[in-house]
């Protein structure tokens, strides 16, 4: 059985607004971290950074609960939805950003906890790092909401994020250098090389997702 295409649209239409409110709670919850690594780099205060994680925490969850309603969303309308399985892997891979991101904020106040202070050139560029990481993740949004509206505006979109992706590559690759060529010690020198390979991983999955958005735009379009 075939759903009539206004109807198709009409659940389409549904899903997508449940996951541009997933995307929007995952980039503030994003934002928290970003103030996270603001506060890391000034006054490395510690309670302070644990205060931030319970955030984040509580925003992944309020993620999350949006993610199972879409899953819900979709269960009802079941297999008559063609498109099924490009909803449920963009999903999916929203919420690998939101897991990400929770680990970013683990690791950031793991570090604080070793005392670690990093030179001002790995902590320009680390924050650097962390705003590129935004800018991507504020086109992806922005493709999302195109998605249903308008087609040019959403091809736009969907370059600017693949652009802003490749400038995150570049930051990331210069900065894993500084790390390495640093005079950390091997433990932090370690767990600060992995926090800054999740914040490229958040604008790699932002890409994978782009990908994603293609393959459901010649459904919606």
């Amino acid at each position: 059985m075939v759903l009539p295409r206004d109807r198709e649209e009409e659940f389409q239409l549904r899903i997508f607004t449940f996951i541009q409110d997933q995307i929007r709670k995952i980039i503030d919850m994003y934002k928290i971290v970003l103030e996270m690594l603001g506060s890391y780099v000034h006054d490395l205060n510690i309670s302070k950074l644990e205060e931030y994680y319970q955030r984040i925490l509580r925003a992944d969850e309020s993620a999350k609960e949006t993610g199972r309603m879409i899953e819900m969303e979709m269960n009802n309308v079941g297999a008559l939805l063609t498109n099924r399985e490009d909803f449920i892997r963009l999903v999916t891979e929203i919420d690998e950003i939101a897991d990400t991101v929770e680990g970013v904020a683990y690791r950031l106040v793991n570090l604080a906890k070793m005392k670690t202070r990093l030179n001002k050139e790995l902590n320009n560029k680390l924050l650097e790092l962390g705003d590129m990481v935004l800018s991507t993740l504020n086109r992806l949004r922005e493709a999302l909401l195109a998605i249903t509206l308008n087609v040019n505006t959403f091809q736009q979109k969907i370059r600017e994020t693949e652009e802003h992706e490749k400038k995150v590559d570049d930051i990331y690759r210069a900065l894993d250098l500084a790390i390495l060529t640093s005079d950390l010690k091997i433990a932090p020198l370690l767990l600060t090389r992995e926090i800054v390979w999740m914040l490229e991983e958040i604008a790699d999955t932002a890409e994978r997702i782009v990908d994603t958005l293609r393959a459901l735009s010649l459904t919606v379009f």
